[in-house]
This record gives C-alpha cells, structure tokens and sequence, in this order.
C-alpha cells in the first residue's frame, strides 16, 4: 500500500451498529467483521478522494497522544478492509 494511495468503500458495504457492536458488513454476501472505534473512523474516511498519507495526518491531528502509533494502525486497518474485499484503492 502506498501512502498516495486513495481508499474507498467498494459498493454495498456498510458499516452497522447491532447491539452494540459496530459491524462491518456487505448485505449479499456472508461477510461480517467486527469494527472498533478506530477503525470505524478510518472507514469514515475512506472517501476515494483523501490519501492514505492525509488520513493518517488526519488521526494525528485529532489524537496527538496517539500520533506515534497511529500511521501502523491506519496501516494495519487498512489492510485488514481490503483482506475481507470492503475497500479498493485509486
């Protein structure tokens, strides 16, 4: 993955809360995974049009007591969409 990379949500996923859980989830297919907070707002920002490089700045921003870990985390999350096929890249 490449930081000029542009992730988005390929279509029909859709990201849940059910019974507390956040879930991700595409309606005609059986695939279901868990969301934590985190991840949660880095699917909000995979939008197609922001880079992985400026989601990360993003999270930084917004949680600077968490700066150092969050370029793994957005990594990491990222390539855990695109493993169960809920993002592709631009």
């Amino acid at each position: 993955m490449l930081l000029s990379q542009k992730p988005r949500p390929k279509p029909d996923y859709r990201l849940e809360l059910m019974d507390g859980e956040l879930l991700l989830y595409h309606p005609g297919q059986t695939k279901i995974f868990y969301c934590n907070p985190t991840a949660s707002l880095i699917w909000h920002l995979c939008d197609g049009q922001r880079t992985v490089k400026e989601i990360t700045a993003l999270l930084r921003q917004a949680f600077p007591a968490a700066a150092s870990a969050i370029a793994a985390d957005v990594e990491a999350t990222l390539q855990q969409f695109a493993a169960h096929g809920a993002i592709e890249f631009e």
